[in-house]
């Protein structure tokens, strides 16, 4: 516990501090030595002899992030480091040959992994041979960790004035998607700064993604940076604490370390405590239609489980920030928060239910009311995504700031149930309809394109079903067209007034388009492709999910001409079908728009069955004759 709170107080004098301290761009140099030492992690580094102790003082360090389109690493990271963009272990790295076309001599000497970073088969042996001195430009060492600390201390002693000596290791000794770590990246020199890296790409203190480090040495050796490179050039935060300022360092990013693996490492506990609320939700269901004396507190208690349990992927985003020890003490943090929610929904439901919808019952207006209170947090609260469960996982790369396809998948769905079940006001619906995609896709909230188009697209046909008494499928498609159009040339306008570097996605998308036409549109959907395909086939689970979710946009319409209450709800439905369709083939990992989509759609369709079974309420839920 000491341990923890120390670690907590020097984050924030570490945060204070980067308050009032400069910025820095990394300086340009005429030598740059690049040394890849593979399989370490931040606590291997801080445990090291000298000189590591030295180069923590008197350096810039960070933490990289591996990001690459393989899920588990290893050899996509190498290429992505060479690309400055995001790249798999079959891809080939233009860094070398870029080098070279502008004048730079390099020199290589390690194992097969630099073929990748370099696109290049010369091993041990100056590229250049007019330079027998061996004086080049850029050095690339591949060391083993053995070797690494006398390699280190010859090189850092050795090093020229106008030289810099780069540390990074690519991969942590675990590989895989759900066990790799950030790694120690380090920047020395006599004209470095000490401080933490930084980058537009992150937009964290001491966190810098694979892809940003080509456009960095490109940088320092004023070369021109391709346009197709999709990472920035790494910046430096300064303290100017000296040695405390060193130690005020270490500890921050020994906790960034530990902060961003415990997501995965609380999955496993959280996906059981979910699995069981939904178990007991259907066994309660079950005994619904079981022709059993049952105590009549039985439909109380499934209708306050369901309503608990879809607040569970908003709670998800909350629960994650409180402290713990164990995946399992978080488990027991959110069952308890979605208890509380629950409660207070269902008290909700009652006292409101005739203010709201008067032709409701408690229990779906208490289901609005959690819809609505998700779909808030899940656009307004994007400083909770970062390292949730459901947010963003910066140990493999794929996402650092702003709204997650998770986060899709639950303003979409929230918002639209939240509108129906509520009976909410159109003039305000319509504002939250223009504003969520905007905010969704801007470079300083959400950063999510795929997220703004998917919104606007929903809404779109949410706001013909939930508003016109008779809606017209040619008109959804027409107000669907329209809206996205409206959205991208919104967010296009919105974007060009912000600076180079702040512009993410579509800011950076349109930089790139500037430049390569429409090869750039081209690359970014290819890569989208690759990354959804990659996704959806990772785990056989997510078949399973779109079955289930296949099932219900299938079966909802046909109990609609059954049952009054499905036929009553069936324009939320049509709408939220429509949007998480939509958004699973326009975002990279569409799967978890689905996945969200669906827990909101299974949660109401199991309250709808219930009360249709049981012939409860008002005249909507009487079966249809």
């Amino acid at each position: 516990m000491l341990e923890r709170l120390s670690a907590a107080a020097l984050t924030v004098v570490t945060l204070f501090a980067v308050a009032e301290s400069a910025t820095q761009t990394i300086p340009s140099v005429r030598r740059v030595i690049v040394v890849v030492c593979d399989g370490l992690t931040w606590r291997d580094v801080e445990q090291m002899d000298e000189p590591m102790p030295t180069l923590l003082r008197k350096s810039a360090i960070g933490l990289l992030s591996g990001a690459s389109l393989d899920l588990q690493g290893k050899r996509g990271v190498y290429a992505t480091l060479g690309s400055g963009m995001r790249r798999g272990a079959n891809s080939r790295s233009p860094l070398k040959e870029w080098l070279q076309r502008h004048g730079k001599r390099v020199w290589v000497y390690g194992n097969g992994d630099l073929e990748l970073m370099l696109g290049t088969r010369n091993h041990g042996r100056a590229v250049s041979k007019s330079d027998p001195n061996g004086m080049t430009d850029v050095s690339f060492v591949a060391v083993p960790r053995q070797r690494l600390l006398p390699a280190l201390k010859r090189l850092a002693a050795d090093l020229p004035s106008n030289a810099c000596l780069w540390l990074i290791v690519p991969n942590s000794p675990q590989t895989g998607w759900a066990t790799r770590r950030l790694t120690p990246i380090f920047l020395f020199g006599k004209s470095v700064p000490n401080g933490l890296l930084t980058s537009p790409t992150t937009r964290t203190l001491g966190l810098v993604s694979s892809v940003d480090f080509a456009p960095s040495l490109l940088s320092q050796l004023s070369v021109p940076i391709p346009p197709n490179m999709t990472g920035s050039v790494m910046r430096i935060v300064t303290d100017g604490m000296q040695d405390r300022g060193s130690r005020t360092r270490v500890a921050y990013l020994r906790w960034l370390d530990e902060r961003s693996a415990q997501p995965l490492k609380d999955l496993l506990a959280l996906a059981t405590v979910i699995v069981a609320v939904i178990a007991i939700a259907l066994a309660l269901f079950t005994l619904h239609f079981l022709p059993l004396a049952l105590p009549r507190s039985l439909a109380p208690l499934f209708t306050f489980i369901v309503v608990a349990g879809m607040s569970i992927p908003a709670m998800l985003f909350v629960a994650a920030q409180l402290p713990h020890r164990s995946g399992w003490t978080n488990g027991l943090q959110l069952l308890f928060a979605a208890t509380l929610i629950g409660i207070a929904a269902m008290q909700a439901g009652v006292t409101l239910a005739p203010h709201f919808a008067p032709s409701n019952q408690h229990s779906f207006t208490a289901t609005g009311i959690v819809c609505g209170l998700s779909a808030v947090i899940a656009l307004f609260g994007v400083p909770l995504y970062w390292a949730t469960p459901l947010g963003h996982y910066p140990t493999t790369g794929w996402r650092y700031f702003g709204i997650t396809n998770s986060g899709v998948g639950i303003v979409l769905a929230g918002t639209v149930f939240a509108w129906h079940l509520l009976g909410l006001p159109d003039r305000l619906m319509l504002t939250w309809c223009v504003a969520a995609p905007m905010l969704m896709g801007f470079s300083f909230w959400g950063v999510n394109l795929g997220g703004a188009m998917t919104l606007a697209f929903c809404f779109a046909f949410a706001w013909e079903w939930l508003v016109k008494p008779k809606p017209s499928w040619r008109r959804c498609v027409v107000r669907a067209v329209i809206a996205l159009l409206a959205t991208a040339i919104g967010l296009t306008l919105v974007e060009s007034f912000l600076p180079a570097d702040q512009k993410a996605h579509l800011g950076q998308l349109l930089q790139r388009m500037e430049v390569l036409g429409m090869m750039a549109l081209m690359e970014m959907l290819v890569r989208k492709l690759s990354l959804l395909w990659s996704f959806t086939t990772a785990l056989p689970f997510n078949f399973a999910l779109l079955a289930t979710f296949a099932a219900f946009t299938i079966s909802v319409p046909l109990l609609a001409k059954r049952f009054w209450v499905f036929a009553k709800l069936l324009p939320s439905f049509v709408a939220v079908f429509v949007g998480a369709w939509a958004g699973f083939f326009l975002n990279d990992s569409g799967m978890e728009v689905i996945g969200m989509a669906l827990v909101y759609t299974g949660g109401i369709v199991l309250l709808g069955l219930a009360h249709a079974r049981k012939g409860v309420g008002m005249n909507v839920l009487r079966p249809c004759r």
